[in-house]
């Protein structure tokens, strides 16, 4: 492929983007007194972290241009399915790094596959019915069986809890969307 054919595909992606997210402009103003923090507050506010709900639900764009509650709830549990399998490559980084203790690796290997099956269990497809919230809390169950693991095996690695920690801050985001979708259903 040629430079000048490399350099129209960038142009062109470029111009996508550029005309299908949402200026600064309208992104304040869609922060303000519009629906949508009304909506982000629907979904929200059943959060265990309100404040950090409504933070990472205002950083996405797609979020700040969601028609309704489900839209949000869709988005949302998108970005808590990318942060899940962010968390499982974080543990399968560290069950595949050289200066891991190779004890271990094994709970490691364990962490990257709950992280990954909760990722699965982000998705609007699965949380159908009056069970979404059960469904989500699949995922929960997952991190603690790592959590778990590593307690069992004795695995200390100073930057597993924060990684944790962060997964279950945006796990609650899940949780409150699941929840604003029963409500929805109801």
């Amino acid at each position: 492929m040629g430079s000048s054919n490399l350099t129209l595909i960038f142009a062109t992606l470029f111009l996508y983007l550029l005309l299908h997210f949402p200026s600064q402009a309208e992104a304040r103003a869609l922060k303000s007194p519009a629906k949508c923090p009304k909506l982000m507050h629907q979904v929200c506010k059943t959060s265990q972290n309100y404040a950090f709900c409504v933070k990472i639900l205002m950083s996405n764009p797609l979020t700040l241009l969601a028609p309704n509650t489900k839209g949000i709830v869709v988005n949302a549990l998108d970005m808590v399915r990318k942060e899940s399998m962010k968390t499982s490559r974080f543990f399968d980084g560290l069950a595949n790094g050289k200066g891991t203790v190779p004890a271990f690796k094994p709970a490691l290997r364990e962490c990257a596959s709950d992280f990954k099956a909760a990722s699965g269990l982000m998705n609007l497809k699965v949380l159908e019915g009056e069970f979404a919230t059960m469904d989500v809390n699949y995922a929960l169950d997952d991190a603690r069986s790592c959590e778990t693991k590593l307690a069992m095996d004795k695995v200390h690695i100073q930057s597993v809890p924060a990684a944790i920690k962060n997964w279950k801050n945006f796990y609650a985001v899940a949780n409150a969307a699941a929840l604003a979708l029963e409500n929805l259903q109801k």
